[in-house]
């Protein structure tokens, strides 16, 4: 679980709880995040959403931070263009996009699947009118 380590490592972030549904996961918990109730409201979450439910996962996390928590989501480039996803990007425009320049490889042997991502970066209560765009 990368994520948890390097955020200690550089923030010192204190507590986390890491879900996966996956049982070969190294996470702590093993469920559904779209089934989780936290028992307090959370600081930040982080994951890298199935693409279809990529929606439900970033406003049922929007909805579990605290007033001005933190949701980090890695996503396709393209999930910025979409009748759907309109409405949600006039009201919930991320504060960042971290575009990768180099096309990550979730295929196996180490190949891409010839599809540019990045991290989203929301923060709660802070909705811009346009994303910051770096390119990583």
């Amino acid at each position: 679980m990368s994520y948890p380590v390097a955020l200690n490592e550089e923030f010192n972030v204190g507590q986390i709880k890491t879900i996966d549904i996956r049982d070969d996961s190294l996470a702590e918990i093993k469920m559904n995040y779209l089934e989780y109730r936290a028992d307090e409201k959370l600081d930040i979450v982080i994951t890298n959403p199935p693409f279809f439910i990529a929606l439900d996962v970033i406003k049922k996390a929007l909805n579990d931070v605290r007033d001005g928590g933190w949701v980090i989501m890695l996503l396709r480039l393209n999930f910025f263009g979409s009748k759907q996803r309109k409405q949600f990007w006039d009201t919930y425009m991320p504060k960042y996009a971290f575009v990768h320049h180099k096309r990550l490889g979730f295929t196996g042997g180490g190949g891409t699947d010839s599809i540019e991502y990045m991290h989203c970066v929301w923060q709660k209560g802070h909705y811009p009118q346009f994303c910051g765009l770096k390119v990583i």
